[in-house]
């Protein structure tokens, strides 16, 4: 897959780690599959995407980080945001193993991507950061 269609989807890491939307809209990891991890992949007219919860309200809560839309630095925590339009745009880029995915801050600058945050707490919860060993890449599995 060379490109993401539009469409829903459950975000996934490493295979069993899905993205889900927490408390007070802290986007974070978990296991189980349900509504809370079900996501809508849109490309933009700049050719960018905008990743938001697949819902039927308006506005929409658009997935993007801490103080957007200023730029984006490395540890800004990712958060749903509702909003008329997405603040933030993301490049998705193929990963480093095959079939995955890479999740990248759109725009110029330093190379931001979503990663798990270093901190050993659960469920971890995600930010923006210059690159790690563990980012593997996402996958995106068309949601029912």
């Amino acid at each position: 897959m060379g490109s993401v269609p539009d469409g829903v989807y459950h975000i996934k890491f490493n295979g069993d780690q899905f993205l889900t939307v927490g408390e007070e809209g802290a986007v974070t990891l978990l296991p189980a599959r349900d509504d809370r991890q079900k996501f809508e992949v849109r490309r933009t007219p700049g050719g960018n995407y905008a990743i938001s919860k697949a819902s039927s309200i308006w506005p929409s809560p658009f997935v993007c980080y801490d103080g957007a839309p200023a730029t984006p630095y490395e540890g800004a925590r990712l958060r749903v945001r509702v909003s008329d339009f997405p603040t933030c745009e993301w490049k998705i880029t193929e990963g480093s193993q095959p079939g995955t995915f890479t999740i990248v801050v759109a725009g110029d600058g330093q190379p931001l991507t979503v990663g798990i945050a270093p901190i050993a707490i659960f469920p971890p919860f995600l930010q923006l950061t210059s690159g790690s060993d563990e980012d593997l890449g996402w996958t995106f599995e068309e949601a029912k």
